[in-house]
């Protein structure tokens, strides 16, 4: 009987391990309240040409040199798919030109999370540029990385085969991001 009893008990005691398990797993998703509060983010990449086409058959017209991108970003989310960035980008060691001295401001943010804490972020321009990213959230919401997956430009430079983007084009272009949550939200469970 004791023997029976202790088998039943260990059963029981793997099934509450069990619904435990899959308890936490739910509390862990993700959704987009995950990404609220201001986020501080430096970005790298590489400007490489133009495309033209439409993916995923685009034609790729390079540069006659790539262009190299260092920046910073403090971007705010409200937890409901949306907000907004100011950031600081230079270009091959320079501002570009028509960019302020100071911060760019007014870039509006639209996002979506999976549970999975993966998700798509699109950044509108003033200028009428867009950028669309992949990215994947760590750490409670706390950091997230980040890739370019498309980017819009209103007007830009010619490619190295004079592939005109003086109208818009889509920018072949190689960006990673790394986002980690400033303020007094750092470190703490959030409301997901």
């Amino acid at each position: 009987m004791t023997s029976r009893l202790f088998k039943e008990a260990a059963a029981a005691a793997i099934v509450l391990l069990s619904l435990n398990s899959v308890a936490q797993a739910e509390n862990d998703a993700c959704t987009t309240a995950t990404l609220k509060g201001t986020y501080g983010t430096k970005i790298h990449a590489q400007a490489l040409g133009i495309l033209t086409g439409t993916a995923p058959n685009q034609v790729f017209h390079p540069y006659a040199a790539r262009g190299v991108v260092d920046g910073v970003a403090l971007q705010t989310f409200d937890g409901a798919g949306a907000g907004t960035q100011k950031d600081f980008v230079m270009l091959d060691g320079a501002r570009t030109p028509g960019s302020p001295p100071d911060f760019e401001s007014n870039e509006m943010l639209s996002y979506t999370m999976n549970a999975d804490c993966t998700g798509e972020l699109r950044i509108t321009f003033p200028s009428g540029n867009l950028i669309t990213s992949r990215f994947v959230v760590v750490d409670q919401g706390n950091e997230m990385f980040g890739v370019t997956s498309a980017q819009h430009n209103a007007g830009g430079p010619p490619a190295l085969d004079l592939t005109p983007c003086d109208k818009g084009c889509d920018l072949a272009i190689q960006t990673s991001t790394h986002s980690v949550r400033v303020g007094e939200g750092r470190g703490h469970e959030h409301e997901r």
